[in-house]
Formats: structure tokens, sequence, C-alpha cells
């Protein structure tokens, strides 16, 4: 038989502003992350924009593989990890900052990674988020527990505690 919890007056308008504190970090989350996946969007296409009208060849690997060799021209953005550092420095990201510019107007001061602002936003949107089932526990008198979580939320969190607790916190958020 599952144990009813017995919550006083103040605990449950507690809870009532957690749950609207809940929605509120919920809508950040999503904001955070839809910026976040527009910004690696840009970020890839301008790489690959800059790689498709310019030349660069391979010279950074040490073995030859099946599909690639030294002397190859980098034909997808993600390879440019292959080409000599000079040419990155000194032509690839020049480059890439004239075609942020050019692309979509962006000014963009840290020329390669364009979208590492958005990540720390949503990364911290995403603790942000999951505190709320630490901030359940507190109120429920759960003290020993919250303290267990939020030291899992600070350090890591197992992938399946951390699906569990999102399901577990978005459920709490919904009243059910």
């Amino acid at each position: 038989m599952a144990k009813t919890l017995t919550l006083s007056k103040k605990q449950e308008e507690l809870l009532y502003l957690l749950r609207l504190e809940g929605l509120r970090r919920e809508i950040e989350l999503h904001e955070a992350t839809e910026a976040y996946e527009k910004a690696l969007e840009i970020e890839k296409a301008v790489h690959q924009y800059v790689v498709d009208n310019n030349e660069y060849y391979i010279s950074q690997l040490e073995h030859d593989m099946p599909e690639m060799k030294n002397g190859d021209r980098v034909t997808d953005e993600f390879d440019m990890c292959l080409v000599d550092e000079e040419i990155f420095k000194n032509d690839f990201l020049p480059k890439v900052k004239a075609a942020y510019m050019e692309l979509y107007g962006i000014d963009n001061p840290l020329n390669f990674v364009y979208s590492s602002p958005m990540l720390e936003r949503k990364l911290k949107a995403e603790k942000a988020y999951r505190m709320i089932a630490v901030d359940f526990l507190k109120i429920s008198g759960r003290t020993t527990e919250a303290a267990q979580l939020e030291k899992a939320i600070k350090g890591y969190l197992n992938p399946k505690l951390e699906a569990k607790l999102m399901s577990i916190t978005r459920s709490f958020i919904e009243g059910k």
C-alpha cells in the first residue's frame, strides 16, 4: 500500500509556489535548448560554407585510412581538425568570422565556437530545472535525500537517474 504524505498548509503553499517556479524553469530550459540547437545549426552551416567555398587539404593524419589520406580535400566541416594548424588559425578562422557576418549578420567575437555561450545557458537551465526535485524533497521534510540528490546534481548524474529525475519533476509540475 502506498504511503500518503500529510502536508501542512504552509507546505502545500510552498509546493504550489514550487510548481509555478518549475513551470518558469521549464520554459527557460526549453528556450535555452532551442537557442543552443539553433546556434549549433548556424555554427555548422557557417563552417560548411567556408569549407565548400575554399580548398583545404588533410595533412594531420598519422596513418592513411580507407576513406581519407593526407592530401585529400576536406569536404566536411568536421574534418577541419585534420588541416594544418597554421592554415586553420590564419586562413579558416578569419573566413569563419567573415562568414558569420555575411550569412547571418552576426559579429561573432568568439570566431569558431558560436554555440558555447548557448551551451552554458542550456546547462545552467538544466541544473535549475533538476533542482525542483531537491526543493520538493526539502519542503516534504526529506532533507537527507534532498542533500544526496543535490550533491548528485552538482556533480555527476547517471543518465538513467537523470531521465527518471526529469520525468518525476515533469509529473510534479503537471500536478500528477
